[in-house]
């Protein structure tokens, strides 16, 4: 069993971020990812403008170039870049750098993209989910053959590539890890299948974990793939409480975090209820309940935040992976 974290740290400064990874590799942590968005940005709020435009949000790569280069064993990565952010000439190029950087620790997250304000932002189509699919594919596609052949040419529906060249090459043989994320098990697996070496299904609840593996699995049968070679990740928000807490009490417990930490109550209600593994409780009956929702359903890593996925502060942040690594973590890597 792997255990990872996302580390989001929106409005944090970048000594905060800085000191975050690195003690997040020193308590012990197999992977430290980071998101890629351009601002904060809300679910409810997908289709607005930014309501945080003044937190900090750091740009994601230049990000994990600094990181690769002050850390030493953990893996790296995004979780997850958007399909279209970047020319995959460009990409190819910056993430062979962070691979080489990191000395081949590099974890190249990516999807079909959620967030349409971000890409209005940038003056780009937020295009139908079909159309994100197919041009995820070709990005990978492009990026692959480009960490792997000496010049590179493609035609496809959304990019065009004559002759491109990427030297150096990666650190990681054949070439980096390709993590794809994904919920909708309609869309993704296919692509999946294809490329990925590791996947995080945001499917949710239990129910909808298992419709993305048995969609993946079945892509996997399609294409000749081992679906059992693909490492199977969940995302898991951890709030910390002294005492257990009944069904009937959580919401009010959320609540009183969401009081805490200064965020909206109601989105980190429906966070903790429909997006990921959600547990609130103390740190003695933690791993036992999270083992239920991984390991149990095939689950091999485990990717974490404090509280949530959205805005916390360096001091709670750290304080709450301190302790999980110390009390939780010993259970899970022993698996």
């Amino acid at each position: 069993m792997e255990v990872s974290t996302l580390l989001v740290g929106w409005g944090w400064t970048y000594k905060q971020l800085q000191s975050g990874w690195q003690e997040i590799e020193t308590l012990g942590y197999d992977a430290c990812y980071v998101g890629d968005d351009m601002f904060i940005h809300h679910r409810e709020q997908a289709d607005r403008p930014p309501s945080d435009a003044d937190e900090a949000v750091f740009e994601t790569w230049t990000i994990l170039a600094a990181m690769a280069a002050t850390t030493a064993k953990m893996r790296i990565g995004s979780l997850v870049s958007p399909c279209g952010r970047r020319h995959p000439v460009l990409f190819a190029k910056m993430t062979t750098m962070v691979d080489i950087i990191s000395g081949g620790r590099l974890s190249l997250g990516m999807g079909a993209g959620n967030s349409p304000d971000q890409f209005r932002s940038m003056g780009l189509p937020f295009g139908t989910a079909t159309e994100r699919t197919k041009m995820l594919g070709e990005e990978l596609e492009i990026i692959r053959r480009l960490w792997t052949e000496d010049r590179t040419s493609f035609q496809g529906e959304y990019f065009h590539v004559q002759e491109a060249v990427n030297s150096p090459k990666p650190v990681q043989k054949p070439y980096p890890e390709i993590h794809i994320a994904f919920r909708n098990p309609k869309f993704l697996p296919k692509i999946a299948a294809r490329f990925a070496n590791r996947v995080n299904l945001m499917g949710g609840d239990d129910s909808g974990i298992e419709k993305a593996k048995q969609a993946l699995q079945k892509q996997c049968e399609v294409q000749g793939r081992d679906y059992e070679s693909i490492k199977k990740g969940r995302l898991a928000s951890i709030l910390f409480v002294e005492d257990e807490v009944e069904p009937q009490d959580r919401r009010q417990v959320i609540r009183q975090r969401a009081i805490e930490i200064g965020i909206d109550a109601d989105e980190l209600i429906e966070e903790h209820e429909r997006y990921v593994v959600s547990y609130i409780g103390p740190p003695s009956e933690c791993a036992e309940a999270l083992l239920k929702r991984t390991v149990a359903l095939g689950i091999n890593e485990l990717v974490l935040c404090i509280d949530t996925f959205g805005v916390n502060s360096y001091d709670r942040t750290m304080a709450g992976l301190r302790r999980f690594a110390e009390h939780v973590m010993p259970s899970l890597l022993s698996l």
